[in-house]
């Protein structure tokens, strides 16, 4: 998302620099041509006779545009919970892991487990220092559910703590069975 984000900021600003001189040149040199174009279009949204379908639309877009901007707000400030973790076993200097390093760790081997066909992990900051950890498993549908599930947060645990030298804290798993091919 982060691309996205810079590269709408990029055309905007490129935009903004195209267009500004030709505004600039318009209100300093057509100002009285500009004023009455204006006051003739306000005119006509105000009274004649297509006022009332013009201030229906207008008031549609504004809404719109109101909709959408509250949109992006919020899908703006819905930021992942965190991006980097700091790794805590090390004492000689500080240590930084990103998110997408330690989910990647966690596919490769969680997927290794025997009868595992898809895992989607999620790790979240908690408090002091630990990480929670969100597991969406999908396995055969023969599979005895609670082993399974303790061989994936075992596994888990060791790639975290051992390998990653990050504190685990709360460790859920949801488990989907695969449908059977006939």
């Amino acid at each position: 998302m982060n691309w996205v984000n810079r590269a709408l900021i990029i055309v905007e600003l490129i935009i903004a620099i195209a267009l500004m001189p030709i505004v600039i040149t318009i209100l300093i040199f057509f100002r009285p041509g500009l004023a009455d174009a204006v006051d003739n279009l306000v005119r006509s949204m105000v009274s004649g006779p297509n006022a009332a379908m013009i201030q229906t639309i207008s008031v549609g877009l504004a809404a719109l545009i109101f909709v959408i901007a509250i949109l992006l707000l919020f899908l703006e400030l819905q930021r992942p919970s965190i991006h980097r973790l700091r790794v805590q076993s090390v004492t000689a200097g500080q240590v930084e892991v990103t998110a997408d390093a330690i989910i990647h760790r966690l596919e490769v081997a969680i997927l290794q487990i025997a009868d595992v066909t898809q895992v989607k992990p999620r790790v979240v900051a908690a408090s002091k220092g630990t990480v929670d950890l969100f597991v969406e498993l999908e396995t055969g549908p023969e599979v005895n559910v609670p082993k399974k599930t303790e061989e994936v947060i075992a596994m888990a645990k060791q790639v975290m703590e051992e390998q990653m030298g990050l504190k685990v804290g709360k460790v859920q798993v949801q488990v989907h069975h695969a449908l059977v091919k006939k």
